[in-house]
């Protein structure tokens, strides 16, 4: 039914060694139906969703985890000039937002993820749609270590030292009901979890608080990067609790999960 929208796609930033699953453990027949879905963002920072996602000018969207591509948010408040919340501490994202953002402000060109190719094409009245949260998202509200990859060219980080390196910084982290209190939002429409191994624990909190959004797009690091020979069995239990709690995967593409409240 989805075979076209399911592809062996791993970043270019976590190509998949010899330990890493060859995808996700979804059960193809088990895909909810949806009339048509839609890619939005480059083949490294894309994900897929509904083309008729629901989302307006008042929709509230959380994305978790920039890094140096948020093409992705960018094509949101493009297509749904939606309000789109950038969450991320690496200092890298933060620059890299902040570089964007003068750019943007001032009509120039800038690159994606350091491409010589792939430009923004955001206009600096959809950037204003965008607002940059320089926090992690976690469980609970804390302050923890964040583990710099092993390649220096590599920007994403993880509170799971997924790659079991030695370097880190530390940032603040909030669980999703304290950063929709501290932003004064009410309710989320989509949920992108890009945060290194760190989504368990959030889906976890998600079904606890039972804050889970309407469209929630979730990468399961461990796809790519297992901490060991049970990988694939958490990744299958945190899909069935997804499932558990009335999520409903609508397509995978490589490592990430895209799933709608059914």
């Amino acid at each position: 039914m989805f075979g076209r929208y399911i592809k062996q796609l791993f970043k270019p930033e976590q190509s998949p060694g010899a330990g890493a699953l060859p995808s996700l453990p979804v059960e193809r027949t088990a895909l909810l139906a949806s009339p048509k879905l839609l890619r939005l963002g480059t083949t490294y920072g894309g994900w897929i969703i509904p083309v008729d996602a629901g989302l307006t000018t008042d929709s509230i969207c959380y994305c978790a985890g920039a890094g140096e591509d948020i093409s992705f948010d960018c094509a949101l408040v493009e297509r749904f000039h939606c309000q789109v919340r950038v969450i991320d501490p690496t200092p890298r994202a933060i620059q890299h937002f902040t570089n964007l953002e003068t750019a943007v402000r001032s009509g120039q060109r800038y690159s994606v993820n350091n491409s010589t190719e792939e430009y923004y094409r955001v206009t600096a009245e959809d950037f204003g749609r965008l607002r940059f949260v320089p926090v992690g998202l976690a469980e609970r509200d804390t302050e923890l270590k964040f583990y710099l990859p092993k390649n220096p060219a590599h920007v994403s980080c993880s509170i799971m030292n997924l790659q079991k390196t030695e370097e880190y910084f530390t940032a603040q982290c909030l669980c999703v009901s304290s950063l929709m209190q501290q932003l004064g939002d009410t309710s989320i429409d989509l949920l992108k979890m890009d945060i290194e191994g760190a989504e368990y624990a959030a889906i976890r909190d998600l079904v606890a608080t039972k804050l889970l959004p309407r469209l929630l797009l979730v990468e399961f690091d461990e796809a790519h990067t297992p901490m060991d020979g049970d990988a694939r069995t958490r990744i299958r239990y945190h899909i069935d609790i997804l499932e558990q709690a009335g999520m409903r995967c609508i397509a995978v593409d490589g490592c990430n999960a895209s799933f709608i409240r059914a």
